[in-house]
């Protein structure tokens, strides 16, 4: 054979080699999917690599993001930046007016029965009410019976209660009333309220002085004597001394009142805690204030209002960031953040890593395939030359 022909012959042959071997050494990376056993004993390097070592790349790979890549740190950081605020209030603010005005007269009734359906919304409604209130009764009975409230007086209740503190309330309750009794006689009301009095007094003296009463002094007479009295009294020190003395008088008793015992006197013998439960649920009444809520108009709201939800859309967003960033340690350790990688890892399909990786380094893989090709012919040209030089 011809020196140029036995070369070029060996050149070729390694060159088919060497491709031929990085080609396979690649597609032994996911290739096959399966062990695959010849007379009971599994065949070398089956399956390949990627599948046989998902469980450990998994456990890695959610190691890494959870250590090095989604950190506690890192979030925080992200949260901080004034420029990811901005954006996520950008975003929302551009769904809001979008949904205004894309979707008229749009209610939460609207919204409820698009999701769920009209029972699926009438069940979730009655849901919400009870969840509500079974918190709200829950921190009633946590504060009233756990914490102890019900066996505190009031003095111990009410920031600043004191001597001083009474003798304070009783001279603006006293005043109140004064002026409230002031008012009242002038009124209409009081006048005529004065005048039955005056009918009353005339027709219980009866008798000689009665008669003798009713010629020289008729109704009108008296309350026109007896306003003035009663006004010339009610600013005098003497009654003012006996209304503050009264009011300071029961502050004082009431102070060592327990909460049980100021509950009781309006419960009208119910348990304390049953009627404040039900008091509250009359106050709050949340079935109604649910259909109130279900029928308004939002988009309405929405375009009016655009300005104020702004301000209000960058505050709430605030907040959240703030309170996401001081709970973020526990937030990451709560969704445990390793498991949760691997768990997605190790569901991924083999044949999409494939695709994927493939995708995005393709043209390296097909440039290590020739470089094995290249090496290869390398190599035979240099074996080639060796022999002939021997020979």
């Amino acid at each position: 054979m011809q020196p140029w022909l036995f070369i070029l012959v060996n050149m070729a042959v390694a060159a088919f080699v060497g491709g031929l071997t990085n080609h396979f050494a690649i597609k032994m990376l996911f290739h096959p999917r399966q062990a695959i056993y010849l007379l009971g004993k599994r065949i070398p390097f089956t399956p390949g690599l990627i599948p046989k070592r998902k469980s450990q790349i998994a456990e890695s790979l959610g190691d890494v993001v959870a250590s090095y890549l989604v950190t506690t740190e890192g979030l925080r950081e992200l949260l901080e930046q004034e420029k990811f605020r901005q954006a996520a209030a950008d975003k929302l603010n551009d769904k809001l007016t979008e949904i205004a005005r894309m979707e008229p007269g749009l209610t939460l009734q609207a919204i409820g029965t698009k999701y769920w359906g009209e029972e699926g919304w009438t069940a979730r409604k009655a849901e919400w009410s009870g969840t509500i209130r079974d918190y709200l009764h829950n921190g009633l009975d946590q504060v009233w019976t756990n914490r102890g409230w019900s066996s505190r007086t009031i003095a111990e209740t009410v920031p600043g209660w004191s001597g001083e503190t009474i003798i304070n309330w009783s001279q603006m309750a006293e005043n109140m009333i004064v002026n409230a009794l002031r008012e009242e006689i002038l009124s209409p009301r009081g006048q005529r309220l004065l005048r039955q009095l005056a009918s009353g007094m005339l027709d219980k003296a009866g008798g000689f002085l009665g008669a003798l009463a009713g010629i020289f002094m008729d109704e009108d007479k008296m309350i026109e004597r007896l306003t003035p009295i009663l006004l010339e009294q009610l600013g005098g020190e003497t009654v003012r001394t006996a209304i503050r003395g009264m009011i300071a008088k029961q502050l004082e008793a009431a102070g060592g009142w327990t909460l049980e015992q100021t509950v009781s006197r309006f419960a009208a013998g119910e348990e304390p805690l049953v009627w404040m439960k039900l008091k509250l649920d009359a106050v709050l009444r949340l079935e109604e204030r649910f259909e109130q809520l279900e029928a308004y108009d939002i988009s309405q709201w929405l375009l009016r209002n655009e300005d104020l939800w702004r301000k209000w859309v960058q505050t709430v967003l605030g907040a959240s960031f703030n309170l996401l960033n001081r709970n973020m340690h526990t937030i990451i350790e709560a969704i445990e953040l390793p498991s949760l990688v691997k768990q997605q890892v190790e569901k991924f399909p083999i044949e999409r890593l494939e695709h994927i990786i493939l995708s995005v380094s393709g043209k390296e893989f097909k440039a290590i395939t020739w470089l094995g090709a290249v090496l290869g012919g390398l190599i035979g040209l240099f074996q080639s030359i060796f022999i002939l030089w021997i020979m």
